[in-house]
């Protein structure tokens, strides 16, 4: 099961229509950490642990590899650099300006069409020579954060707050990363600040879920693998916790060879107790599991890893896997019917006997907008998966991933757009029931 609430920072980009002017005020800085993709940190100090090179910013200390940073340089130098002449009868500020406009003007429609590589790179060039320009700052994090590349989201995000610490979407921003870092205090303190500078009835529907969260889990006990970290509550048999890692970390090559991806992040997986599980997600009382940006299972009274278990689990990890390559935008049946198909579900005679007295009971021209249900998303995924080949619904997700509107992606993948692939697939089921 997955949960359909919209995300931080789809929400985030959406405020950058509106931002179009830059922030004035800069920190003093003596250096200036050239990135290796192109993008640089201004710190007054920074300081090198191993591999790590560390430097001071609003919120804390903060580390990037130190094999990203490809080049170290004193800002006295580069305010001391030449400026460009300008051409005769067009002074530089205003062909500044007019190339200003137009690169954000580029790197807002990439944002709002889902090019995030595009995105970012506009967004980047505009903060090189504009680097308190608010709204590429916020752009820049948001692609970077919809690309899976949270440390150099999360630089741009400190690095902002540092500069102007009264902006709420960076520290909704920062507040997202450290979520998916599982530094819940961290988030629940920036989404707090955010909350002070700008409070909606979102914000605090975030806090209070945070705030059940971290009730519910403050004592669990930690473990991690190579792809997972597991918090789990300090009661369950910690031979049981990894033994379902251990089938996760399994199952993961499966379902990321199946798919195509292999998503740049750890997947964080929790296992409450029932009652806690429905506290912290408000999931209904049916669910067995919930993919919300995490992986959270109740337990219940389970006291070893049962093939009910290891579906649930095949399940939401197919969840998580399909949430990045799909960078969040794949619809429900989609999700679900591949999730299905991936723990192995097979539809009974008589879900396959309701489904086409559904689909008998309105015109075909309709059966595009019938209201979700977990028997028709399976069959309508398996059917186009029986039509063209598994590989073909993997294409779907990847054009969707790149950007591509569902409709847009069926077409290139199918040759019909999402009306027509319902009308065959409903009229192929009435046959075979007929026979």
């Amino acid at each position: 099961m997955t949960s359909w609430r919209g995300r931080i920072a789809g929400r985030a980009a959406a405020l950058l229509w509106l931002l179009w002017v830059g922030t004035p005020g800069l920190l003093p800085a003596a250096e200036r950490l050239h990135l290796d993709s192109g993008g640089r940190i201004d710190v007054e100090r920074f300081w090198i642990s191993g591999n790590t090179l560390l430097y001071e910013a609003q919120g804390g200390t903060v580390g990037i590899p130190r094999s990203m940073v490809v080049r170290i340089e004193r800002l006295r130098e580069a305010r001391e650099a030449p400026v460009p002449a300008s051409t005769p009868g067009r002074p530089v500020a205003e062909r500044s300006t007019t190339e200003l406009r137009e690169t954000q003007r580029q790197a807002h429609e990439a944002l709002e069409r889902r090019d995030y590589e595009r995105a970012a790179s506009h967004f980047l060039s505009l903060l090189k020579d504009q680097p308190d320009l608010y709204s590429a700052r916020v752009g820049y994090a948001v692609s970077q954060i919809e690309l899976e590349h949270d440390g150099l989201a999360l630089s741009v995000v400190l690095d902002g707050i540092s500069r102007d610490p009264e902006r709420p979407e960076l520290y909704i921003l920062l507040g997202q990363l450290r979520y998916r870092e599982d530094r819940l205090d961290d988030a629940l303190r920036a989404w707090g600040r955010a909350f002070e500078l700008a409070p909606t009835d979102e914000l605090r529907d975030l806090l209070l879920k945070v705030e059940r969260e971290l009730h519910a889990s403050r004592d669990y006990d930690f473990s991690a693998s190579s792809h997972f970290n597991l918090h789990y509550d300090g009661a369950l048999d910690p031979e049981l916790a990894h033994a379902m890692l251990d089938y996760l970390e399994e199952q993961y090559w499966v379902v990321t060879e199946t798919l195509r991806h292999d998503p740049p992040q750890p997947i964080t997986v929790q296992l409450f107790p029932r009652r806690e599980f429905r506290d912290v997600t408000q999931a209904p009382e049916w669910a067995g599991g919930l993919y919300d940006g995490k992986i959270r299972l109740p337990l219940g009274g389970l006291t070893r890893l049962t093939p009910d278990a290891k579906r649930v689990l095949v399940h939401e990890l197919t969840h998580a896997v399909l949430h990045s390559k799909s960078r969040g935008s794949a619809p429900r049946w989609l999700h679900e019917g591949l999730a299905q198909m991936a723990e192995g579900k097979k539809l009974l005679r008589s879900e396959l006997q309701a489904i086409v007295g559904e689909l008998g009971a309105v015109s075909d021209d309709r059966w595009a907008e019938m209201e979700f249900s977990y028997p028709r998303a399976l069959s309508l995924t398996q059917y186009l998966a029986t039509r063209s080949g598994f590989d073909s619904l993997v294409d779907v997700v990847e054009r969707i991933g790149r950007g591509a509107e569902i409709e847009q992606a069926l077409r290139d993948v199918y040759g019909q757009g999402y009306s027509e692939l319902c009308r065959a697939w409903g009229r192929e089921l009435q046959q075979d029931r007929r026979r």
